[in-house]
């Protein structure tokens, strides 16, 4: 096993054609490079040409495995500390005339001079991140070791190969010249090179300016003995093998690594799946199965549409809600009752002075309030919700919400569920639970509620896993509040996957609702349905599921939900003292 990786990765489910997996892989590297640079570099898949370090954003390969993910760190973390510390600007003018002029430079000998530059520049980088980030440094080794560290490498330095002062010899000497296997004597001026090069040195760096310097010192070491390269002539395979490893270290010190590319389509889905609002959890269904899922505050990335086809549901919940919030505004006075002439409580000041001390002086003041309440709307979006049900549905929720944003002591949050599918073709595509945060009435106003103008369906049902992640971030109910799950939903729990389908899921839904109720957290659901999808098997499986108190509704008397949270809020009341 991979033990660079394993603690934030599951190795055992790599999959670089799944855009979860992918976009997991790109969230796990972006904390990396975020904690090592302490500033919010993007981290994005490769989609043309050989991907470079611009100096603003890290391009990583999508052909990942289990032996190739310490690499894609590594690499990453080498790029990003280039974001963090060279001056690309400054590299940019000494690539042009600036070497020519200010360093006199043949044109012939530009490219290699810049090679040099790179070299030293990453040893200048690498020491620091090395030496002040020891946390990442098995990444940086395994970076090194595929990319420098190999048998060919190994072999040629100790052989005559490459032992002819061309710039190609040089070049393969000095970036090898940290190599256990390095021979100074090979070429003229190696021992000087090196002792340009010593860890003290490196470590007196501070500059990309300064890294230029050395590369120019370097330069006029080698540039007495450079001889011209002979004409292309044939090589066995040895030597090919070698030109060819000589190549790839030289691509990578001038940061052109090849990495695999993904399409510009899948590179938004993936994008979309590693916003900071979107977790991507591996939800555990038993010791040996689990599901990723997707939690998400970035909901209209999956339930909008530009057509707003709940435009009218959204306009006539806001009514209904002004009708529920003038039923509901006794909420915001708290009732106080006196009771005079008591035998013990606060002294009634105004009847001390003339009091014949044969009545009792004291008075009582009772208080009663309503308890804090918070309600979480789960709403089931999957597809079967669309049309008739999706606006009742709708209106009910944003007439709840709108009367919570007017009342004290009174919150609501409205989440949605539905399933992401992996490719374009979601009949052919396993299913992956997603969770979309979509209100707060503790953060969000009611301007908010019209985004929902826009709301669609997405997917499939997974219940209980969705149920289960809302339970986990719900405020704990007490003396003094009251915590409700509000279910809306048309169907049984059921996605394309092996792991949650049919039974499996309607067993987790009502392990999961049972939960809930240990919690102390009251349980409200109810299957929403038309004419055509009551059925005996279903109403069963749904009471299986929520349980005796679940109630069975026609689309048409969906404000039944309204009523039952109109005589819950005016009837949960506490003594306050």
């Amino acid at each position: 096993m991979n033990k660079g990786a394993a603690y934030w990765m599951d190795l055992k489910q790599f999959d670089d054609n799944d855009p979860v997996f992918l976009a997991k892989v790109q969230k796990g590297i972006t904390n990396f490079v975020r904690i090592l640079t302490e500033k919010d570099i993007p981290v994005e898949y490769a989609t043309t040409g050989d991907s470079m370090t611009d100096g603003k954003t890290v391009y990583i390969a999508s052909n990942l495995k289990e032996d190739t993910i310490d690499y894609t760190v590594g690499l990453a973390l080498h790029e990003a500390s280039h974001v963090l510390l060279t001056d690309f600007s400054y590299l940019k003018r000494e690539k042009g005339k600036l070497l020519e002029v200010k360093w006199n430079i043949p044109k012939e000998d530009l490219d290699n001079v810049f090679t040099l530059i790179n070299f030293v520049e990453d040893k200048r980088i690498d020491n620091f991140i090395y030496s002040t980030a020891p946390g990442y440094q098995l990444y940086y080794e395994e970076l090194y070791r595929k990319s420098f560290y190999n048998k060919i490498v190994d072999k040629n330095l100790q052989t005559d190969n490459l032992t002819t002062p061309t710039w190609e010899a040089y070049l393969f000497r000095i970036i090898n010249i940290f190599n256990r296997n390095s021979d100074l004597n090979k070429l003229p001026g190696l021992q000087e090179i090196r002792d340009l090069l010593t860890f003290k040195s490196i470590n007196e760096l501070k500059s990309t300016q300064d890294s230029v310097k050395v590369a120019i010192n370097i330069y006029h070491i080698i540039k007495p003995y450079l001889q011209e390269e002979k004409e292309e002539k044939s090589f066995n395979n040895q030597e090919h093998k070698t030109n060819i490893q000589v190549e790839r270290q030289k691509d990578f010190i001038n940061s052109q690594h090849r990495k695999k590319r993904i399409s510009k389509a899948k590179k938004t889905q993936i994008n979309k799946l590693a916003q900071p609002k979107t977790k991507l959890n591996d939800y555990s269904l038993s010791k040996d199965s689990s599901i990723s899922t997707i939690i998400t505050h970035d909901w209209e990335h999956y339930f909008t549409s530009k057509l707003k086809p709940c435009e009218k549901a959204v306009e006539d919940g806001l009514f209904l809600g002004k009708k529920l919030l003038s039923k509901l505004q006794t909420r915001n006075n708290i009732r106080k009752d006196i009771f005079e002439n008591q035998k013990k409580g606060k002294l009634n000041t105004n009847k001390l002075f003339k009091a014949p001390f044969k009545e009792d002086i004291f008075y009582k003041i009772e208080k009663e309030d309503f308890k804090n309440t918070f309600i979480h709307i789960s709403l089931d979006l999957s597809g079967s919700m669309r049309g008739e049900k999706l606006k009742q549905t709708i209106q009910t929720a944003i007439a709840i919400a709108y009367a919570s944003c007017h009342l004290k002591n009174f919150d609501v949050e409205i989440s949605l569920r539905g399933t992401f599918s992996k490719n374009y073709n979601p009949k052919n595509s396993e299913q992956t639970p997603l969770l979309a945060y979509a209100f707060n009435s503790k953060k969000n106003n009611v301007k908010d509620l019209y985004k929902f103008k826009s709301l669609t369906t997405c997917g499939m049902t997974p219940e209980g896993i969705c149920l289960d992640e809302i339970r986990k971030n719900l405020p704990k109910p007490s003396y003094y509040q009251e915590v409700f799950l509000l279910n809306i939903s048309d169907g049984l729990p059921n996605i394309h996957s092996t792991s949650y389908n049919f039974n499996t899921a309607i067993n987790h839904t009502a392990k999961v609702i049972k939960q809930y109720k240990k919690d102390n957290i009251g349980v409200l659901s109810y299957y929403i349905h038309d004419v055509w999808d009551k059925t005996q098997k279903a109403e069963d499986t749904f009471a299986k599921m929520y349980g005796k108190d679940a109630k069975y509704i026609d689309v048409n008397n969906i404000s039944l939900v309204g009523k039952t949270i109109n005589n819950m809020l005016l009837s949960n009341t506490i003594k306050v003292f």
